[in-house]
């Protein structure tokens, strides 16, 4: 068969190149090229000039790793964690944080145009941080056993291993005193443990914390009694079992001992929420977020509002209290308790909770000859898919406010939307995750 000549001739593996980096990539890795032949990078800027070396090869592209930086692109910034090129979590922490907003602004505008189709959409500047750091009230931290010696933290990136951590720079200071605890105190008493998982509410300055482990253990109370002992603003613990051979399938929650909520604040608004309950990890711009459906939302004193995926009530709260009827749906079950809760403290008893899969409500609801006029879709990263659209659609939906975790995921929705008689009146990103290429976007759908 003869060669295709119009494909540039990839690198080999190993290779040292010197190369200029064009550009990001939606999931933060530097774009550069080498004889026409595309090159990711990751922990790189736009403007460097490095010599890397090729460590893997497809057809169509190429990963590299840094071994110098020869000229530091404009936006180039020393990292203030010790562990930036060795941690998978933070993408952009060598980036100007002006530089990483925009970067998620493009990241947005380009998922739009390449996979939804869409063009000449209002994308506006992404909301940042004034601290961009230590936001996160949320902590999944890895156990990990070298050595003999039980230390918790993070994967590091693909074939690097496991990274112990004293400190992480994104984490609320809570959360690091408790991991630094429970070390001590899993030591001592000599736990299985596999994963710690921490919640913090910064208002109130309390915690609390999930120790998972493969099965339940009888030294599991008294770990965390001594838990809170060390750490007095622990307000609960909890244990969690593992199902199968994967962290990400696990049993709901027990407790151990102490309360299994926390109190947590979004702008004017109190929740209660569960430790294993969905919630923004991030309370400054999950305020944001709150006021930017608000303001989508416009008046609903006569409008019905259905809140898709309304957890423990994040938007439904605000929004439920201005309109004439409210809505929503959630299908796990200890959200959709949080929600009740949350919805009688305002005493909002008129709100409609359907505790079942938004997939299965709305077609239900078609069915019954319902309409709805204002609908919120916050869903999980796989977005919300054609039956939900279609179904909202057909439910006569004026207005749709996509609230998304993921480009791509988004453009999808917005795409389909737009299939479906639907134009995108602007588009808001908010950075949720500073120092990642994560970002949170909000889009107000209408027609």
């Amino acid at each position: 068969m003869p060669i295709d000549q119009s494909l540039p001739a990839p690198p080999r593996v190993g290779e040292h190149l010197t190369v200029t980096v064009e550009r990001l990539a939606i999931g933060g890795d530097g774009i550069a090229h080498a004889g026409g032949f595309t090159l990711f990078i990751p922990n790189s800027v736009p403007g460097d000039v490095l010599e890397v070396e090729v460590v893997q090869t497809a057809k169509h592209f190429g990963r590299v790793r840094i071994l110098a930086v020869c000229t530091p692109g404009t936006d180039r910034i020393p990292t203030p964690c010790p562990l930036a090129d060795r941690c998978a979590g933070c993408q952009l922490q060598q980036l100007r944080y002006e530089a990483q907003l925009d970067a998620k602004c493009m990241f947005v505008s380009d998922a739009l145009q390449r996979i939804g189709h869409l063009s000449d959409i209002d994308v506006r500047p992404t909301i940042g941080m004034a601290n961009p750091w230590r936001y996160r009230n949320k902590g999944e931290f890895v156990a990990d056993r070298t050595n003999g010696r039980l230390r918790l933290g993070y994967h590091a990136e693909a074939g690097k291993g496991f990274i112990p951590l004293s400190d992480c720079p994104l984490q609320h200071p809570l959360s690091m005193r408790i991991l630094q605890a429970t070390e001590e105190v899993a030591a001592e008493e000599e736990l299985p443990l596999l994963q710690l998982i921490t919640r913090v509410s910064s208002d109130a300055n309390t915690a609390l914390a999930i120790l998972v482990c493969k099965d339940w253990h009888d030294r599991l109370p008294a770990a965390a009694a001594a838990l809170r002992e060390r750490v007095p603003e622990l307000a609960g613990v909890l244990f969690s079992k593992v199902r199968g051979h994967s962290l990400v399938r696990r049993t709901l929650a027990e407790s151990l001992c102490g309360q299994t909520t926390l109190p947590q604040r979004l702008g004017a608004w109190d929740y209660t929420v569960s430790a294993e309950s969905f919630f923004q990890v991030n309370n400054t711009q999950g305020a944001q977020l709150v006021a930017l459906v608000e303001e989508f939302a416009g008046d609903l004193s006569n409008a019905l509002f259905a809140d898709a995926y309304c957890g423990v009530g994040t938007f439904l709260l605000p929004l439920a209290y201005k309109a004439a009827r409210s809505l929503g749906i959630e299908e796990h079950p200890i959200a959709i308790r949080d929600a009740k809760t949350n919805l009688a403290h305002y005493a909002m008893h008129d709100v409609k909770l359907y505790d079942a899969r938004v997939e299965t409500v709305l077609p239900r609801l078609l069915r019954k000859g319902r309409t709805v006029d204002v609908v919120v879709l916050d869903p999980p990263r796989k977005g919300a898919g054609t039956l939900v659209l279609d179904s909202l659609a057909r439910l006569g939906a004026s207005r749709v406010i996509l609230v998304s975790c993921d480009p791509a995921t988004l453009a999808r929705d917005a795409g389909e939307l737009t299939t479906l008689g639907y134009r995108t009146h602007c588009v808001q990103p908010v950075d949720m995750f500073p120092q990642t290429w994560h970002v949170e976007t909000v889009a107000l759908m209408v027609r």
